[in-house]
């Protein structure tokens, strides 16, 4: 963490679908132990926290694309990201690596994408559109559907 130096922001959830499961009732020690991003803008990545651990869940990112939801919020990460078939042949993900060329190294291996649909509290619609987000192993990228660009890069440790 020393050689990232303090993120840009820090954002604590607000609200984690997944603590409806919770057994715990007490409001303020949910609320104590809520997940936390700390943004790196000027270095185009988020990373999350796990709030009761202190421990990361997840790395994300950013290409920094024209039509993105996030356009101008992050500089571009510049990530080298190496995927293995199962053949062992290797393909590296840029932030200007096109979908197509992901799908030409992958063949059949991946599922359909989620279809992502972001929306800001001030606005009821993203001008953008929708991006599809392809899971593979521990990767979820993000995809811009408009021109095929690698939107994001979400990595679980």
């Amino acid at each position: 963490m020393s050689a990232l130096g303090a993120p840009c922001k820090i954002y604590y959830k607000d609200e984690d679908k997944m603590k409806i499961h919770s057994k715990v009732t007490d409001k303020k020690l949910i609320k104590d132990e809520s997940d936390y991003f700390y943004n790196y803008f000027t270095l185009g990545m988020d990373i999350l926290f796990d709030g009761s651990k202190n421990t990361v869940k997840k790395f994300v990112l950013h290409s920094n694309y024209p039509g993105h939801y996030d356009f101008n919020i992050y500089y571009r990460c510049c990530f080298e990201l190496n995927l293995k078939s199962p053949l062992d042949n290797e393909f590296q993900i840029t932030p200007y690596t096109k979908w197509d060329k992901v799908e030409e190294f992958l063949g059949d291996t991946y599922r359909k994408p989620v279809v992502l649909n972001r929306r800001s509290s001030t606005n009821a619609t993203n001008p953008f559109g929708p991006t599809f987000c392809y899971g593979l192993n521990n990767l979820i990228i993000e995809v811009m559907p408009s021109n095929n660009y690698v939107a994001s890069v979400t990595i679980f440790p």
